[in-house]
């Protein structure tokens, strides 16, 4: 009798083949790349982002498609740019580490006057004001789009001070106006969370189900509390979703996300 030695090469079909992890059988290889997530603007995008972070870690389909990139950067804004250029900043990102989708809010320290890189200024109030923020955003945008990502710009909250709410809801015309004007489907504003239908007021409390109310604004009326991010992330996630499924990922189908919350 001949004996034939028969090499591990040969053996690896089918089954045995994808428990090595080579050829055709294995299925790691036709998994697609992660999505890359960058949260961008101010303080309000890095609560954004913890509030993203915390929903993966309660899924883990979630986690195993999507990888988030904290680049938030507190006191920062579109006003500063001899300071702080988002539009920079974004470009850099974009290109490495490199982003499918940008979520940024911006706004809440952008109550002054602009700056260029070149020190020229535009005056808080003034009547190139608005035409001159809009242009910041739209950069901004243009940054994330040249380099084949997606811009989702989340609006601002109501917030306590009168004159910060006032400016919070001329910014977020601002911002739509900037996205209808690039006129990109790669680029969407998300209306602001509201804490209730129709015209919105400032709530620092709100109910929570059955159990008693539960503090989901900051003292410094602007913020939210960890609570109140993740009731924000709830509004905002289906922007989330429809931004990467215009991006040929339907991550809610592929997770088997009801209701995309």
């Amino acid at each position: 009798m001949v004996k034939t030695r028969i090499s591990i090469a040969t053996l690896c079909v089918g089954f045995v083949c994808a428990m090595l992890g080579g050829g055709p059988g294995s299925a790691r290889a036709d998994e697609p790349a992660k999505i890359h997530i960058a949260f961008v603007g101010d303080s309000m995008a890095d609560g954004l982002w913890g509030a993203m972070f915390r929903r993966l870690g309660k899924d883990k389909c979630l986690a195993d498609k999507i990888k988030l990139i904290r680049r938030a950067k507190n006191g920062t804004g579109l006003t500063r740019l001899d300071q702080f250029n988002w539009i920079d900043e974004v470009n850099a990102i974009a290109t490495d580490p490199g982003a499918d989708l940008f979520v940024g809010s911006f706004g809440v320290n952008d109550r002054q006057s602009i700056v260029d890189v070149n020190k020229k200024r535009t005056e808080f109030g003034g009547p190139a004001y608005d035409s001159r923020y809009q242009g910041v955003v739209e950069d901004v945008i243009q940054a994330a789009l040249s380099h084949d990502s997606s811009m989702l710009i989340m609006g601002l909250p109501v917030m306590l001070d009168p004159a910060a709410s006032a400016d919070a809801t001329e910014k977020n015309k601002i911002f739509a106006d900037a996205v209808a004007h690039v006129a990109s489907p790669r680029a969407v504003f998300a209306p602001p969370w509201m804490s209730q239908p129709g015209t919105d007021f400032y709530q620092p409390f709100l109910p929570n189900g059955n159990k008693a109310e539960v503090q989901v604004r900051a003292p410094d009326g602007v913020h939210f509390t960890t609570f109140g991010y993740d009731l924000v992330m709830n509004a905002f996630y289906p922007a989330i979703l429809d931004s990467l499924k215009q991006r040929g990922r339907d991550v809610a189908a592929e997770c088997d996300i009801l209701g995309a919350k």
